[in-house]
């Protein structure tokens, strides 16, 4: 892949090595292949350096002296932080939707959740997933909120690799679209408190998933100890 723009070329390449990093092309403490992504990409070792500062930065990476980037391991104690947060932003957006009643957003969150039910009757695990975090993301955008967008973004950069991680040994079940049954009905209904309720339900569940996941994979206990705080 040789990126063309007018954009500084790291800035070109970093939107898809931090997605290959989420979407756990490389797994937790594995190193990055420099000079197969120069060649991915078609870059000089330079630009390609700028990024992975980029994703130090962003936590996504460890650059190690003499070794290189090293993906960041999963932590659940952090990512039970990170959960919180996201559960926060989503549940004010959530309740700021319903209340605002934007037509457009709406309308992108209902055939969200359609298409979502689609993939998950037919088993399309990828599919399904990739549209969760579209779906979320359009209730978020749905506020008209820059700064709350932002946030939620940097925060789902993590918590999207932690659920992808957790989720690709697991099935999907049919029935994994009908936990949003209940955002989509109160914000389509015009009820904030419903809708934040629905969301804090959903995420709580969500959070108890992917941290007991995580916990039976590091050995530790974060996840019931996320869990009880959540409830």
């Amino acid at each position: 892949m040789r990126v063309v723009s007018k954009e500084p070329i790291h800035e070109q390449i970093l939107p898809h090595i931090r997605r290959d990093i989420v979407l756990n092309r490389w797994a937790p403490d594995e190193r990055l292949p420099e000079m197969e992504l120069c060649e991915e990409f078609g870059v000089s070792r330079t630009p390609l350096r700028d990024v992975l500062k980029i994703l130090e930065v962003e936590g996504l990476v460890t650059l190690v002296p003499h070794i290189g980037a090293i993906v960041t391991p999963l932590d659940p104690p952090d990512l039970a932080e990170k959960l919180e947060v996201m559960s926060g932003l989503e549940q004010m957006s959530a309740m700021k939707v319903a209340e605002l009643q934007p037509a457009a957003a709406i309308r992108e969150i209902e055939r969200l959740h359609k298409a979502m039910a689609v993939a998950a009757k037919s088993g399309q695990t990828g599919k399904y997933y990739s549209l969760n975090d579209e779906f979320h993301r359009a209730i978020v955008l749905g506020c008209n909120n820059n700064t709350l967008a932002k946030m939620h973004e940097t925060v789902m950069w993590h918590v999207s690799r932690a659920r992808n991680y957790a989720n690709e040994r697991e099935p999907l079940t049919k029935s994994a679209a009908e936990h949003h049954d209940a955002i989509v009905e109160r914000i389509v209904s015009g009820d904030p408190d419903g809708a934040a309720r629905a969301m804090r339900e959903h995420l709580n569940e969500v959070t108890h998933t992917v941290l007991a996941r995580m916990s039976r994979e590091t050995g530790s206990h974060a996840g019931s100890a996320m869990a009880g705080s959540a409830a």
